[in-house]
């Protein structure tokens, strides 16, 4: 990682972008659970990967990111969840 990249997911994106190439080769077309510098899982869909990620860490933090995929997506577990849900 590099000395100014701070912030939250800042170790597992570096960690991702780093090996992204083996990554995509080992996990062809999945999408991949990390947390700190560590694959923690891999999964067909997206939903699996998150709830899987819930399941582990709460609201701790951690990656979803499809091999291949040069886009870095932020998404909110609670609401892709359904836990949250906004008022009227």
């Amino acid at each position: 990682m590099a000395a100014n990249e701070t912030g939250l997911l800042a170790v597992e994106t570096a960690y991702y972008d780093e090996h992204a190439e083996q990554l995509l080769l080992t996990y062809p077309n999945r999408f991949l659970l990390i947390s700190g510098d560590e694959v923690i899982g891999d999964f067909e869909r997206h939903s699996e990967a998150v709830a899987e990620g819930v399941r582990r860490y709460g609201r701790g933090p951690f990656l979803v990111r499809r091999t291949g995929d040069k886009t870095l997506e932020l998404i909110a577990p609670a609401l892709t969840l359904g836990l949250l849900q906004g008022r009227r």
